[in-house]
């Protein structure tokens, strides 16, 4: 992709009303502008037709820092808190929020390509809106916290690439795109104990963002315009920090992180046509890569707790991958001898030792 630049700005007015002892309201208007600069050329395409090169009738060009396009609009905030107790309360809140800036990703290759896009007359910036409502207490003389939370957010404009796109050195990156609206939600769980011998946090999410494209000009329409998962899609997801402090200069903690695989479309069938072997793939996102999980384990040491000291040392010992998971960063695959491999590749497949000293004066 071409370098790109845009200049964002935004004017904010907020503010916090005490209703009563318990309920408060925080409300504010965020008013967001963005323009699209220069250097840079813009396609122009036939109006009512598809993106595509055969429909590009004209191209302009821009010099640098020049204006090419604008967008803006209001972002509304609200946050509400109901003290049900001293211990517990209840808060809700909605946001409106703007994002200039897109990311393509291509997950069916060897490494998993991110391309970023600034909007610009062909693409319109995200427009994103999220309802969240949680409950909060806190017990044991606020020792011990505890959480549940819930969202639901809408997005428009958001981007996801055609089959078969090609999204290197491609220089009219709308061509190979489709708009799409998106949909999250989910719930969060988490309960944290962060004093004590034996410290740390669990926490449990749930959560799905699916898209459906709705571009009637586009290129293509996936799954027949029904939702599919998003390549970010990772239903459930846990992680676990564990500290425990044997006396005062030795200290011990475990890490434990599991998450759904991300989603994949792979080849399900191949088939001869004119001559030639090709592949027939799933819907989009339709499978998953393998689950992540990984724990690590830490030993830290402190040195000598002497107030006069020039400089106060530790030393950690730790362990990353404990198990040497051989967690998928990718699958993909390749033609060998008429056959289609299916190959997985993992980073840090193995235990990862390493020895830290710190000081500080």
């Amino acid at each position: 992709m071409p370098a790109e630049q845009g200049l964002e700005n935004a004017l904010y007015i907020g503010d916090r009303f005490d209703i009563n002892q318990r309920l408060s309201i925080s409300a504010g208007l965020r008013y967001s502008f963005y323009t699209y600069l220069g250097p840079g050329s813009v396609f122009q395409y036939v109006p009512g037709q598809p993106k595509s090169i055969d429909t590009i009738t004209d191209t302009l060009s821009y010099g640098n820092n020049k204006a090419i396009s604008s967008y803006g609009g209001p972002e509304y905030r609200l946050a509400i808190r109901y003290g049900l107790s001293n211990t517990s309360s209840i808060k809700a809140s909605f946001n409106r929020t703007r994002q200039y800036i897109q990311m393509l990703s291509n997950t069916t290759v060897i490494s998993p390509t991110d391309i970023w896009k600034l909007s610009d007359p062909n693409i319109k910036p995200q427009i994103g809106d999220q309802y969240a409502i949680g409950f909060y207490k806190n017990n044991r003389a606020n020792t011990i916290e505890m959480s549940v939370e819930a969202y639901y957010k809408t997005m428009q404009n958001r981007l996801d690439y055609r089959s078969g796109a090609s999204l290197i050195l491609n220089h009219h990156i709308e061509t190979d795109v489709v708009n799409a609206e998106g949909l999250a939600y989910g719930a969060e769980f988490l309960i944290k104990k962060m004093t004590g011998k034996l410290n740390g946090w669990l926490s449990y999410t749930y959560s799905r963002t699916l898209l459906r494209t709705n571009d009637q000009l586009g290129n293509e329409i996936i799954n027949k315009g029904s939702y599919y998962p998003s390549n970010y899609d990772k239903p459930h997801d846990v992680t676990m920090i564990g500290n425990y402090k044997i006396n005062r200069r030795f200290s011990i903690s475990l890490n434990f992180t599991y998450s759904t695989g991300r989603p994949i479309t792979l080849p399900v069938s191949k088939y001869i046509l004119d001559g030639s072997l090709r592949l027939l793939y799933s819907e989009r996102n339709q499978y998953r890569i393998p689950d992540y999980y990984r724990a690590d384990l830490a030993m830290n040491i402190e040195g000598n707790h002497k107030v006069k000291k020039l400089a106060h040392s530790s030393w950690t010992i730790a362990v990353y991958n404990l198990t040497g998971r051989h967690n998928a960063y990718s699958v993909y695959f390749k033609s060998e001898n008429g056959r289609i491999n299916s190959y997985q590749l993992s980073i840090f497949g193995n235990p990862i030792p390493s020895v830290t000293y710190n000081f500080r004066f």
